[in-house]
C-alpha cells in the first residue's frame, strides 16, 4: 500500500475534526436493533470523543466533564451555579451514531445544594434520548441513545438547582462521509414544507429541476402573504452542507427575497439583506438535514428552485421513498385500496408494511393509518397545511389528515 494511501484516513479524521468542532445539531433517530446499525455503518461499538463544551452557567468548568480524570472532587468536575434548569452542551469531534451516554456524579459527600441530575433530559442533536426523574440522584449511570447526531446536551428538568458532571462518556460508531475528498455535489431532498400555499406555489415547485423563473409557464413554490413566511427542505440523510443555492421569481416579486435567512437545523448560516437577485448562493459549513429559508419581511416569498450542496453521510441499505404531496381521500372510494395497519405509525413502517405487498405507493393518515396501493391522486392534490397531524411513532414527521393522506412513492 502506498503512503498517500496510508494517509488518507488520517487526512480525511483530521478534515472532520476541524469542519463539526463547534458547530452542528442535526440529529438522526435510528428505528434498527443497535446491532444491526452498526453492523451497516461497517463498524464496533467504542469510545466517542466529545472535542469541545457549553454550559448555562460558569463555563470555564465545562471541560472537567470531559477531560478523563474521573475525579469526583468538586473543583474537578463540570459545576454550574445554582439556576433554573441549568445544562451542559459537548460536541463530538466527528458525527456518529450514539449509542449509549454515560454520566459520573460528584461525590454525595460534597453535595449540599439541590442536585439537578434527579431529573434530566438527555439529547443528541434535537432528539431526546432519555428523560430520568427520581426522588434520589444516581452516582454513575448509563443511558440509551439511538440517534446520529454530533452534539449532546444534558439539561436539568429542576426549577432550581445544580448540575454537576464530574465526566461523560459516549459510545457508538462514527459516521463516514466518502466523498467529503472530492468536489461536494447537489444533495437529494426527501420532503419539503412551507408556512403556507399562495397561487398554487407547493413547495415541491422547488425541486423540480426547473429554475426557469416564470411561475406562469412553470410554477415556483410561493407562500401567501403572512408573518416571516418560510419555506423548508429535508435531506435523505444528515449532511456536511457547504453551500445553498437560491433561485429567484423573474417574473415578478423579485424583491420577496431581499430580506432572509438561511438555517441548517435552526443554525444560521447566513442573513441577506440586499437588492433583488435572479440567484443567491449561500455558504453553510455545518452539519445537518433540514434547510430553511425564511423572510424577515411580512411578505409572501417565491423560490423557484432551492438548491442544497454538500456531502451526504454514508448511510447504507436504507430502505428510499419520496414525499409527493398531501392528497385528498374519500372514505367511500379511498384513493389508497390497502389499509394495512391503524395504530403506532411513521412513514418508515408504513414503507416497509407497503413494500412487502409489493405496491408503489404508500399514505399514511390521521396521525396512525397506514394505506397501500398501486396508484393515487384520484381525489386531488391537497393544500400542505392539510397533512399536518404528527405521526404517533414519530412526532417530527406529519401524518396526513382526519381525510387527507401524505403520499410516497417506494423508489
Amino acid at each position: 500500500m502506498s503512503r498517500e494511501s496510508h494517509l488518507l484516513p488520517l487526512l480525511l479524521t483530521l478534515l472532520l475534526i476541524l469542519i463539526f468542532t463547534c458547530q452542528s445539531v442535526a440529529a438522526l433517530k435510528i428505528y434498527r436493533s443497535r446491532q444491526e446499525f452498526i453492523s451497516m455503518l461497517g463498524q464496533t461499538e467504542g469510545r466517542l470523543y466529545l472535542g469541545n463544551c457549553e454550559q448555562s452557567t460558569r463555563r470555564f468548568t465545562c471541560i472537567y466533564a470531559i477531560d478523563e480524570s474521573y475525579s469526583q472532587e468538586p473543583t474537578q468536575c463540570a459545576v454550574t451555579e445554582q439556576q433554573h434548569k441549568p445544562w451542559w452542551m459537548g460536541i463530538l469531534e466527528t458525527p456518529a451514531y450514539i449509542s449509549k451516554i454515560t454520566v459520573l456524579n460528584i461525590d454525595q459527600t460534597y453535595r449540599s445544594y439541590p442536585d439537578a441530575l434527579r431529573g434530566i433530559t438527555i439529547m443528541a442533536g434535537d432528539d431526546i434520548c432519555f428523560r430520568f426523574e427520581s426522588d434520589e440522584s444516581f452516582i454513575k449511570r448509563s443511558f440509551p441513545c439511538d440517534v446520529i447526531a454530533d452534539q449532546i446536551t444534558i439539561q436539568s428538568n429542576r426549577d432550581n438547582a445544580v448540575l454537576t458532571l464530574c465526566d461523560i462518556e459516549v459510545f457508538g460508531a462514527p459516521v463516514k462521509f466518502p466523498a467529503i475528498l472530492k468536489d461536494p455535489y447537489a444533495l437529494l431532498v426527501h420532503s419539503c414544507q412551507q408556512s403556507s400555499v399562495g397561487g398554487n406555489g407547493y413547495c415541491q415547485n422547488a425541486f423540480d429541476g426547473n429554475a426557469q423563473g416564470d411561475h406562469n409557464a412553470n410554477p415556483c413554490a410561493m407562500t401567501s402573504d403572512e408573518f416571516t413566511p418560510w419555506l423548508e427542505a429535508k435531506l435523505w440523510t444528515p449532511s456536511l452542507v457547504t453551500e445553498v443555492r437560491v433561485y429567484n421569481r423573474l417574473d415578478c416579486c423579485k424583491d420577496s427575497l431581499t430580506n432572509i435567512t438561511v438555517t441548517l437545523n435552526n443554525r444560521v448560516c447566513s442573513s441577506y439583506d440586499g437588492e433583488p437577485e435572479d440567484a443567491m448562493s449561500f455558504d453553510c459549513k455545518f452539519f445537518g438535514d433540514r434547510v430553511r429559508i425564511k423572510s424577515k419581511k411580512n411578505q409572501a416569498i417565491s423560490i423557484c428552485e432551492l438548491q442544497i450542496i454538500g456531502y451526504p453521510m454514508e448511510f447504507p441499505n436504507v430502505e428510499k421513498f419520496k414525499a409527493l404531496g398531501c392528497y385528498k381521500d374519500n372514505p367511500k372510494n379511498r384513493d389508497l385500496t390497502q389499509l394495512v395497519s391503524s395504530i403506532i405509525m411513521s412513514h418508515e413502517k408504513c414503507h416497509k408494511m407497503c413494500k412487502r405487498l409489493g405496491l408503489k405507493y404508500f399514505g399514511v393518515q390521521n396521525g396512525m393509518h397506514c394505506w397501500c396501493g398501486s396508484t393515487y391522486g384520484k381525489h386531488g392534490k391537497a393544500d400542505e397545511k392539510m397533512c399536518s397531524i404528527p405521526c404517533e411513532d414519530n412526532e417530527k414527521q406529519r401524518c396526513g389528515g382526519s381525510i387527507y393522506n401524505s403520499i410516497f412513492e417506494i423508489l
